[in-house]
């Protein structure tokens, strides 16, 4: 129980990791990756200093 322990961590990992990966690409992922780009675009758009005159 106690000596193997990448048994119970992999199991743990596919369980939850890989079958977020397996779903495939639905609308949910895209819309999510869409809004995660719009919002690193804006924190890169109020970080970089802009021009005046």
């Amino acid at each position: 129980m106690y000596n193997n322990i990448t048994s119970g961590a992999g199991a743990g990992a596919a369980a939850s990791g890989g079958a977020l990966a397996a779903t495939g690409a639905s609308v949910f992922w895209w819309i999510l990756a869409a809004f995660a780009l719009v919002a690193v675009g804006t924190a890169i758009a109020r970080i970089v200093p802009r021009r005046r005159g």
